[in-house]
C-alpha cells in the first residue's frame, strides 16, 4: 500500500488505517509530573523501548498490545502499559526473560487512555500470543474494554483520535 491509496469509506490514506500506536508512558506516570530518575526503573534505556517499568510511589507496569479491529478489515494496534502489582513484577520479569514466556498470563489494569473510550483503570488479562512480541490484551471483566477487544469498530471513530 502506498500513501496515494485512499480508503473508499472515508477518503483518508489507507496506510493510516493499519498501524501501531505506541504509548510511551503510563498515564499515572505522566500525571505525576517531573519524577527523579532515581525513582524510575525500566528494562531498557528509555520508556519507549522498555517492556517493564516501576516508579516509586506510583506503581509497576508491563507493556502489552491492544489490537482494535476496525471496519473494512483494518486494525490499529496500541502499545499500552498495564499496571500490575509491584509484588508480582519480579515474577513477571523472571518469566518474561525465560523459555516460559510463551505461557505468561498477567492480570492488571489498563494504564493508558486509549482512543475514544474511557478505559483507564479497566481490568485486563494479558496472554502471550507470539513469543517474539509483548503479550496481548485478550480479556477483560470490564464490559467496555471487553467490547474494544472483541468487537469491530467504525474506523472513522477510532482514526480521528490518532495523530496523523
Amino acid at each position: 500500500m502506498t500513501n496515494a491509496e485512499k480508503c473508499e469509506l472515508c477518503g483518508k490514506p489507507v496506510d493510516l488505517h493499519d498501524r501501531q500506536v505506541r504509548l510511551v508512558y503510563p498515564d499515572p506516570v505522566l500525571d505525576a509530573g517531573e519524577i527523579p530518575a532515581s525513582d524510575i526503573w525500566m528494562t531498557h534505556s528509555d520508556a519507549n523501548t522498555s517492556v517493564m517499568m516501576q516508579v516509586n510511589h506510583i506503581g509497576a507496569f508491563v507493556r502489552a498490545l491492544l489490537p482494535v479491529h476496525l471496519t473494512a478489515g483494518h486494525t490499529i494496534t496500541y502499545g499500552v502499559w498495564v499496571g500490575v502489582s509491584p509484588d508480582e513484577l519480579r515474577s513477571i520479569s523472571d518469566t518474561w526473560w525465560s523459555s516460559e514466556y510463551k505461557d505468561l498470563v498477567v492480570d492488571g489494569r489498563l494504564a493508558n487512555v486509549v482512543g475514544p473510550w474511557d478505559l483507564l483503570g479497566a481490568s485486563v488479562r494479558l496472554r502471550v500470543l507470539e513469543s517474539d512480541q509483548a503479550p496481548y490484551c485478550v480479556d477483560s471483566t470490564d464490559s467496555a474494554l471487553q467490547s474494544v477487544i472483541a468487537d469491530t469498530w467504525d474506523h472513522e471513530l477510532v482514526l480521528c483520535t490518532l495523530p496523523d
